[in-house]
């Protein structure tokens, strides 16, 4: 290999000097170093105080956000600044803290006001963590927080339109199992609370033929858009139920049907 030219190895050893400056130069704020300095303040401003966590435990929950806040900047932002940025998107905060704080503290470890404001601020995650909520929650007997688990759960869990006879949650689920607190109803249960024969007299006036189908085969679907005859079941529905009719189920619709009380077909 030839050897480098004397008169190169100045020219080599400035570019080195302004490399290294230059990096110097660029040299980012590290968000955990100023964590320390914001952290009370940031906790204040965004409402956690009354979590009554330690610092390294608001430290560890609030690191991701913050670094996002912070992000890749070259001078110290103000906290006012940081601040800012993480209310920007408040709820969407909320949501990943009360996850975090899962995360940091277990559920039956959790004060009242931590388990308050993970009950209040889940929404998608319902769906993984309705159940265990719905069971600690009942262990303290604190059915104004079940009562809001409840409407997060209408709003973004996987809804049923069987309510649960023990929780009163819309979770059962096609097996007839509850989602939520895991009660199993029977056939009957859940024959009684979609009142059953009153739900099929009242599709046999919208749908006589399909009416006459259920009668003949003995069963039909049931899902959020009602009653479907056993040859139009629903295809794209996530939760479909099939119910099957008992012998005095099938008497009391024969005898209404032959009635005369179904419309003709035109």
């Amino acid at each position: 290999m030839p050897r480098r030219k004397k008169s190169e190895e100045p020219q080599q050893q400035e570019q080195e000097k302004k490399t290294k400056k230059k990096s110097a130069k660029d040299k980012y704020v590290d968000p955990n170093v100023i964590i320390d300095e914001y952290l009370e303040e940031v906790v204040n401003a965004l409402g956690l105080a009354y979590l009554n966590l330690d610092k390294d435990e608001y430290k560890e929950l609030i690191k991701e956000p913050f670094a996002a806040a912070v992000g890749e900047v070259k001078t110290k932002p103000k906290a006012r600044t940081i601040i800012n940025r993480l209310q920007a998107n408040k709820e969407s905060l909320m949501e990943f803290l009360a996850l975090k704080l899962l995360r940091i503290r277990d559920l039956d470890k959790m004060t009242n006001e931590q388990l308050e404001f993970v009950v209040y601020n889940i929404k998608n995650t319902v769906k993984d963590l309705g159940p265990q909520l719905y069971e600690e929650l009942s262990k303290r007997n604190r059915q104004d927080l079940i009562d809001f688990l409840r409407s997060t759960w209408n709003l973004y869990g996987i809804n049923s339109p069987v309510e649960c006879p023990r929780c009163k949650f819309n979770a059962i689920m096609p097996d007839l199992s509850c989602y939520i607190c895991k009660y199993v109803i029977s056939m009957k249960q859940l024959k009684e609370e979609i009142h059953v024969i009153d739900l099929l007299i009242d599709y046999s006036k919208s749908d006589p033929e399909g009416f006459k189908e259920i009668i003949t085969s003995g069963y039909f679907y049931y899902s959020w858009n009602g009653v479907s005859p056993p040859g139009k079941m629903p295809k794209n529905e996530l939760l479909v139920f099939e119910i099957v009719l008992n012998r005095e189920e099938k008497e009391k619709l024969k005898a209404y049907y032959n009635a005369g009380n179904i419309p003709q077909s035109q």
